[in-house]
């Protein structure tokens, strides 16, 4: 498992169940939406039914979700719906978002003053599902230390959270993208991401990767460092899976040895 902005022993539950997506001690999500969540991005898009509030019922709303943290340190669940027209962003002119909406500018940076005396790169992109704009801090981007088992130097690092087109070794080029539930897109359709641990080696596949321009054919996947990289983690896998096996070689007890 990679590495997570949010822990999931601190999802607000309560707030799931009232949208209908928690229930009997499960979360009613699935794998890839739970990680985009974690990860601090947005779900794909998902239909909720029954909404009630003060004033308002909403018999179905398909939206996107996320997390952020309040100051008070909790989660909070954040729903964007599809807007009939896009959304303007205070820290954005009217030519930046013009730019971003018709596909012209991938993001826009800006530096921003959180605390006093303490300033952050912070990314603006749009997200053509709901028609409005997604900030991110640039620093809490989580990067993987290699991508199909190419080493990512510290400038690749680097550019990769500043949302900057990096290309790899054999041609295969990605970009970090804060609207994917993914938050990568690639000119493949599937990489496997890993991250250096004290303890070895975290594998992550990632299938169904966006294009890098809308409707842009990808290239194919299957690049030897690819499936070098793929037969690496299903190896780290099996010797996972063994390890968890019990030893029945083991607590036997003496045994009657009968002859015949």
């Amino acid at each position: 498992m990679m590495t997570t902005l949010f822990d999931i022993k601190d999802l607000p539950l309560s707030q799931f169940k009232d949208l209908g997506l928690y229930h009997d001690k499960q979360l009613l999500l699935g794998p890839e939406e739970i990680q985009a969540l974690l990860n601090g991005r947005r779900t794909d898009l998902i239909s909720l039914s029954g909404l009630k509030g003060e004033g308002f019922e909403i018999e179905r709303l398909d939206a996107r979700l996320s997390l952020q943290r309040e100051d008070s340190g909790e989660l909070s669940l954040m729903i964007h719906p599809i807007y009939k027209v896009a959304r303007e962003h205070p820290l954005l002119t009217a030519g930046e978002m013009d730019d971003l909406i018709n596909g012209r500018k991938d993001f826009v940076g800006r530096r921003i003053e959180k605390e006093e005396g303490r300033w952050a790169m912070y990314n603006i992109e749009y997200d053509p599902v709901t028609r409005d704009f997604v900030g991110y801090d640039v620093s809490k981007v989580q990067t993987p230390d290699r991508i199909n088992g190419m080493l990512l130097s510290e400038e690749e690092k680097s550019a990769f959270k500043r949302g900057e087109l990096i290309e790899l070794t054999d041609g295969t080029r990605v970009q970090h993208r804060a609207s994917d539930p993914n938050g990568i897109r690639s000119d493949r359709k599937a990489l496997v991401l890993s991250v250096l641990l004290d303890g070895g080696i975290s594998y992550l596949l990632i299938r169904s990767i966006q294009s890098l321009r809308d409707g842009a054919i990808q290239a194919n996947h299957r690049t030897p460092a690819f499936n070098q990289a793929l037969g690496e983690m299903e190896g780290a896998k099996k010797i996972d899976q063994q390890a968890l096996q019990p030893d029945t070689t083991q607590h036997l007890g003496p045994r009657k040895i009968t002859r015949h």
